[in-house]
């Protein structure tokens, strides 16, 4: 029976309307309920290293290749594990598998894209303005895990198998009217763990030995920092950078690609909050996390001055940029909230050669 005193809802339904609107760009793999193994679907949002095309100079608008382009040219070889915070590969191509360049770093893991030719998405079909291209190919993600983040022991139903020498677990799935999911997961590092999740429509694309190419031809290039454009005057106490997207926000896990009308994409967290031991990257509902959205004022997705039930935002550069903060389930008082969005100083988001490296962007 139903009774009208039950415990009040961690969220209310404007808190999760507000969440929508956010991340209505996302474009997540859909993983059923209730497979049988559960365990990879939690760990299907794939492992990827975050490398930027490196900062350009001069005015020009910022491009962001679309995912039916190739991936770029390796850079000279490099260490995979550097600093938080900082990209350590680039994008590659091995055959019709395309990693892309890293769009999302932090203190756990980078992730980048990945991309198959000959492959459509039938949940996404037609023309994404946002992408520039007419047949988006949201196939698979790699995520560069730094040690000890990723908690391997939780790949259920996985084989053993080795990539280039090093010890790796693959597992296949699929079922009646559903995606055919692959996660291959190799120690790139001793204890450091580097995951490719596929979430295709196709059986034949990508492979597993295709995966396990790509996971073979993984290679470090000079390291470089993630840059927003902004600066930040005010955070909150207790709070810390986690994760940064380029052309990239909502839940931060580069699922879809980046986008040429999300410029960055900043989560802060409760510096406590567990690092190590993860099933997967974490989405935008973060225990306790806020995060900063710098995106185009789009027709599709207009911006507004002012609060709504939790989310704050204020128009820049003439109206053409939106600016949110955004916490999750009430972690900033609103006037906490205002105060860290007065704070934001934008660059120029159209020029990343006036982007600023996260860890200097902070002035407080």
């Amino acid at each position: 029976m139903a009774t009208d005193d039950g415990p009040p809802l961690g969220m209310s339904v404007d808190d999760i309307v507000a969440s929508g609107r956010r991340v209505q760009r996302r474009r997540r793999t859909a993983l059923a309920a209730g497979l049988a193994i559960a365990a990879v679907a939690a760990v299907a949002v794939t492992t990827t290293a975050l490398v930027t095309a490196g900062p350009r100079t001069g005015k020009e608008a910022a491009r962001v290749a679309a995912s039916s382009s190739p991936a770029v040219t390796k850079a000279a070889a490099g260490p995979l594990l550097a600093d938080p915070l900082e990209f350590t590969f680039s994008g590659y191509s091995v055959g019709p598998v395309h990693v892309q360049n890293p769009i999302v770093a932090g203190n756990a893991y980078q992730i980048a894209a990945v991309t198959v030719d000959g492959t459509t998405d039938s949940r996404h079909p037609g023309k994404v303005s946002d992408r520039g291209d007419v047949k988006p190919r949201l196939d698979a993600t790699l995520t560069l895990y730094r040690p000890g983040a990723y908690a391997v022991q939780r790949l259920a139903g996985a084989t053993s198998t080795t990539v280039s020498g090093h010890r790796a677990l693959k597992v296949e799935h699929h079922e009646s009217f559903g995606p055919w999911l692959r996660t291959l997961a190799w120690e790139y590092a001793p204890n450091a763990w580097a995951v490719l999740d596929s979430d295709a429509d196709r059986a034949d694309l990508p492979t597993m030995q295709q995966l396990e190419a790509t996971a073979a031809a993984l290679n470090g290039a000079a390291a470089r920092p993630v840059t927003v454009p902004f600066r930040l005057s005010y955070v909150p106490p207790g709070y810390e950078v986690f994760a940064v997207g380029d052309h990239m926000t909502g839940s931060l896990d580069a699922v879809g690609g980046p986008s040429v009308t999300q410029y960055s994409g900043l989560f802060f967290a409760k510096s406590g909050l567990r690092k190590t031991g993860l099933g997967g990257p974490y989405d935008n509902m973060m225990p306790g996390a806020f995060e900063i959205m710098i995106s185009a004022n789009t027709p599709d997705a207009p911006g507004t001055n002012g609060c709504d039930s939790g989310p704050c935002t204020r128009l820049a550069d003439g109206g053409k940029v939106i600016v949110e903060v955004a916490g999750n389930a009430g972690s900033l008082s609103q006037g906490e909230t205002m105060k860290v969005l007065n704070g934001i100083r934008l660059t120029d988001v159209q020029d990343t050669g006036t982007w600023v490296d996260i860890r200097t962007a902070l002035t407080r």
